[in-house]
């Protein structure tokens, strides 16, 4: 292998565990998320994260968005219950689904 390459390597590599570790959260809380939503929300949510202590929803619509901001307290709790801490507050924005 040529210096350069060993050299990119070591910069690049750090880059793509921190990636691979940030995504598998995310996947991770997404599926928490779901667990507690009920059948016909689940469906629409697609992604969970946070930033900061902030719960971070994004759904595929704006209707569900809606229904997701009205019940978010009875949201936070049900997750409180399942350990899930960190959170102290939801936005939910919309976004499209990856395709």
């Amino acid at each position: 292998m040529s210096e350069f390459l060993k050299r990119f390597g070591e910069d690049v590599g750090p880059l793509f565990s921190d990636l691979e570790r940030r995504t598998r959260e995310t996947l991770d809380l997404t599926a928490k998320v779901r667990r507690v939503l009920a059948e016909n929300e689940k469906e629409h949510l697609i992604s969970a994260a946070y930033d900061e202590d902030t719960l971070v929803l994004t759904t595929d619509s704006a209707a569900w968005a809606s229904r997701l901001r009205y019940v978010q307290e009875q949201l936070l709790n049900a997750l409180r219950e399942q350990g899930e801490t960190q959170g102290s507050k939801i936005r939910v924005r919309v976004g499209a689904r990856g395709g």
